[in-house]
């Protein structure tokens, strides 16, 4: 067996007197048809041939040990077979979507990626015995040491979006407002507001053409208001106080319909149709936020709704049993209280923020 080597070959020396294959990501010229292993690896000038693991990678199934002295037919046509070469002192074995693979040396999850061709939006998992299967992070090692076969399997990852109140699961992280609203059944022809929650941050509304990266944390749902409220009963919007400008020009970003009023000296900031995760008796309901006098300086603290919420199951949500008459209306008065890591802020916080807390008191009720 020798080398292809140009300067030596005759003038007259054509290319189908020889073969191409790949070893290691390099191309590799060789005149034996039907080399064996030992060859191949001289061939690649990987010496002493018994130090190196020798894999064939065909383009399509799992990698295969190659014997020093097998025999490897080469296609006579199409690309070259490709071979990995790792200098090791023997091959193990694991188990990927039922297929085998042969490896040799250290096994981490990009390897796993790369050798298995495994698509970025997929996942890999290791299966395990007396525990709950793994999911392998970036750079994670499997060790192939240990007794028996390691199994692993690959499962397409997904990402989901609540749009008004619909779960939806999609396959990639960028998605388009409007398809969002299509996949949940949402009417186009109509003309709505349309919010982005995330946790912390405060509500921003966003358009049709707007692309969401559901790779952002603490993405939480979709709300749609809107566009033109209307009372239904011709009742004029009570706006008895004025709310600070950014609470004002919060709120109708977000398309709420609103009123402040005054009831037996207490000052009271009401949202209609406030909308509520999945999980309650209704799916949205009359929110009232009370507003101290001397706010911001003094906090919001807890809040109230209307009707009285109730879980699926029929049981009052935990601090919910004391009622507060609001105009005349029974409000069910929800204790919930800011704590010494999250203290009120005269600088930052303000109806949006307390809105944030609000949501997340609903949500942690219904594991939302």
């Amino acid at each position: 067996m020798s080398t292809f080597n140009s300067e030596q070959a005759p003038a007259d020396s054509s290319s189908h007197h020889h073969r191409t294959i790949q070893v290691n990501n390099e191309l590799v010229r060789i005149a034996d048809h039907t080399p064996t292993g030992r060859q191949v690896l001289a061939a690649a000038s990987l010496r002493p041939e018994m130090e190196y693991a020798l894999l064939l990678w065909p383009s399509i199934g799992p990698t295969q040990e190659v014997g020093l002295e097998e025999v490897i037919p080469l296609p006579e046509d199409g690309p070259p077979l490709e071979f990995l070469a790792i200098r090791a002192d023997g091959v193990s074995y694991f188990v990927l979507d039922d297929d085998r693979y042969a490896w040799a040396g250290p096994l981490d999850v990009e390897t796993i990626r790369r050798i298995g061709r495994v698509p970025p939006n997929s996942q890999i998992w290791l299966e395990q015995r007396d525990e709950p299967d793994l999911l392998l992070q970036s750079g994670q090692a499997v060790d192939l040491g240990g007794s028996g076969v390691e199994r692993l399997y690959t499962r397409v990852q997904t990402w989901r979006l609540d749009v008004q109140g619909e779960p939806t699961e999609w396959d990639r992280p960028d998605v388009g407002v409007r398809e969002a609203l299509v996949k949940a059944g949402i009417d186009l022809t109509k003309t709505w507001m349309i919010v982005l929650k995330v946790k912390g941050q405060e509500p921003r509304p966003v358009g049709l053409e707007d692309v969401i990266d559901l790779n952002t944390p603490g993405i939480e749902r979709l709300w749609l208001r809107p566009q033109q409220v209307d009372n239904g009963d011709g009742s004029v919007l009570r706006r008895e106080f004025a709310l600070l400008p950014k609470d004002e020009a919060f709120l109708a970003a977000v398309g709420y319909h609103w009123e402040t009023f005054t009831d037996n000296g207490r000052r009271w900031l009401v949202i209609d149709d406030y909308p509520l995760p999945d999980g309650y008796n209704v799916s949205g309901c009359r929110l009232a936020l009370e507003l101290p006098r001397t706010y911001p300086a003094a906090q919001i603290d807890m809040f109230y709704c209307d009707p009285p919420l109730e879980l699926h199951s029929g049981a009052a949500p935990d601090r919910t049993t004391v009622r507060q008459a609001i105009a005349g209306v029974s409000f069910q008065r929800w204790s919930r209280h800011r704590n010494s890591s999250n203290q009120w802020s005269s600088a930052r916080d303000n109806v949006s923020t307390h809105l944030g807390l609000v949501d997340e008191a609903l949500g942690r009720e219904v594991g939302a």
